[in-house]
């Protein structure tokens, strides 16, 4: 999904909003009070549907426009002192919600039954349905409670809730956890998020040995027809040898970077390699002395200048014999090996994620001495470079490491992000040291290429010599 625009009046009474977005990065600069943060929300209320935020945003007139799956959408809500009008362009209907529901819906967030029974009639009507299908962008506001799609914590969604009860399983106990789960909340969100994607790796990992198993197996058992009866015995050419003796070479280094576990195998397969070395390379000089003395007999037969040529050599009968023999056996080794080679580079590709996950986490962190580390299980957990024994939970980052891990975790793993391509964060400088904020949109970047940014921001740090991506507030307002 793409957001292509946003259309708003009288926002607090006198505020217009008028912003068309770039496809790939929008930074919404101005002074405080220009609208940015009253933008944000907007976006949220009308994309989730939130008809609280909708109740409690003072405003007349707030449209926003999206491209999902190829389609112009186009979500408008009114608002009027009788109360609030909503609609999406897919479908005919309006959902018209008068001011006293408006004040039952808040009821129904403390858990009231006569609000529940409101949002429950609400929820099911076709607008709020169709609103509520497509895809939700990821938003982190000036609270820096993190909003992000299909969020196990989402209040609205008791299946989400379950999945955060379960995510709390994973989160590893101490005193320090207990006494702040309301704030490391977002902390075990995303280590669950981690949890999982590494037991999906395991998933993808069993079924890689299940395919070697079986390619070994077939490839052991094979047949392999030959030609050796209809082309008779000869020796391979000198291309033919440089070539197989090519191969052997990087067999022998792709055995050995493969750290094959048996040793018997390791030895049996240097053994060989050897034996097989020395016959290409005996058959190999046999060929050059056959073809100097080919040269030679062209030359004319003058004693005064040219030497008699030397009598041609026999290539040693247990040579070829040999080759004729191992060579299958040597293909067939050479077959397996590059299986398994394949299959030592598919299962490294696979933690290619958790890799470059790290990776982004620890360029923040080492400026503090510190390291995010995903154990095999996928907890995570934070060490002190150069301290073997320090090993804390992720509960135990400032908030400025907290939240870059937040973001990062989801951008990288968080599957339903996939839908909406769509990061919006209120003032990202919140929290970050001036030379995280110069590294930020870079990072975020990287987590996930594919994302749409929208950035509330007033740090040059931030923004850097992104100039033309910028989008001044307080010139909406004099137009």
């Amino acid at each position: 999904m793409k957001i292509t625009k946003l259309h708003a009046e009288n926002v607090h009474g006198y505020l217009p909003i008028d912003v068309s977005f770039f496809d790939d990065l929008t930074f919404l600069t101005g002074l405080n009070g220009s609208g940015k943060t009253s933008a944000l929300r907007l976006l949220m209320a009308l994309l989730t549907p939130n008809i609280n935020e909708l109740g409690d945003i003072t405003f007349s007139l707030a449209e926003v426009t999206v491209l999902d799956n190829g389609q112009e959408i186009v979500v408008t809500a009114k608002k009027t002192v009788e109360g609030v009008e909503l609609r999406i362009s897919t479908i005919e209907d309006t959902l018209l919600i008068n001011r006293a529901e408006l004040e039952l819906f808040l009821e129904a967030k403390r858990g009231d039954e006569p609000g529940l029974k409101v949002r429950e009639m609400y929820q099911s009507s076709p607008v709020f349905h169709s609103i509520s299908k497509m895809s939700t962008p990821m938003f982190l506001g000036l609270d820096r409670r993190f909003f992000a799609p299909g969020s196990i914590r989402d209040d609205f969604d008791d299946f989400r809730r379950r999945e955060f009860m379960m995510a709390k399983r994973f989160w590893p106990e101490d005193s320090a956890s207990r006494n702040t789960m309301n704030v490391a909340s977002n902390l075990i969100e995303v280590n669950y998020l981690v949890v999982a994607r590494m037991q999906e790796i395991r998933v993808e990992q069993e079924q890689l040995d299940e395919n070697l198993r079986r390619e070994f197996f077939t490839k052991a058992f094979e047949y392999k027809p030959s030609d050796f009866l209809s082309s008779g015995i000869k020796s391979p050419s000198k291309s033919e040898l440089d070539n197989y003796r090519y191969q052997l070479t990087q067999i022998e280094q792709n055995a050995e970077g493969n750290k094959i576990p048996v040793p018997e195998i390791q030895s049996a397969l240097t053994d060989f390699f050897e034996k097989m070395g020395r016959v290409i390379d005996s058959l190999r000089d046999n060929d050059s002395k056959k073809e100097i003395t080919k040269n030679k007999n062209n030359y004319p037969k003058d004693k005064r200048t040219y030497q008699q040529p030397q009598k041609k050599e026999k290539v040693p009968n247990n040579a070829l014999v040999e080759w004729i023999i191992n060579k299958p056996q040597a293909d067939r080794i050479l077959e397996h090996l590059h299986l398994l080679n394949n299959y030592i580079e598919n299962r490294k590709s696979l933690r290619n994620p958790i890799i470059k996950f790290s990776s982004l986490v620890n360029s923040f962190l080492e400026q503090t001495k510190k390291q995010v580390a995903v154990g095999d299980n996928g907890q995570l957990t934070i060490q002190v470079i150069g301290n073997s024994d320090y090993s804390r939970t992720i509960n135990a980052l400032s908030s400025g490491e907290r939240q870059l891990l937040v973001m990062l975790a989801h951008l990288s793993f968080n599957p339903n992000l996939d839908g909406s391509g769509v990061f919006i964060v209120d003032e990202p400088e919140l929290s970050l040291h001036i030379d995280w904020q110069e590294k930020f949109v870079d990072a975020i970047r990287e987590a996930n290429p594919k994302v749409q940014l929208i950035l509330a921001t007033h740090s040059p740090a931030i923004i850097l010599d992104r100039i033309e991506a910028c989008i001044g507030m307080n010139e909406i307002q004099q137009a």
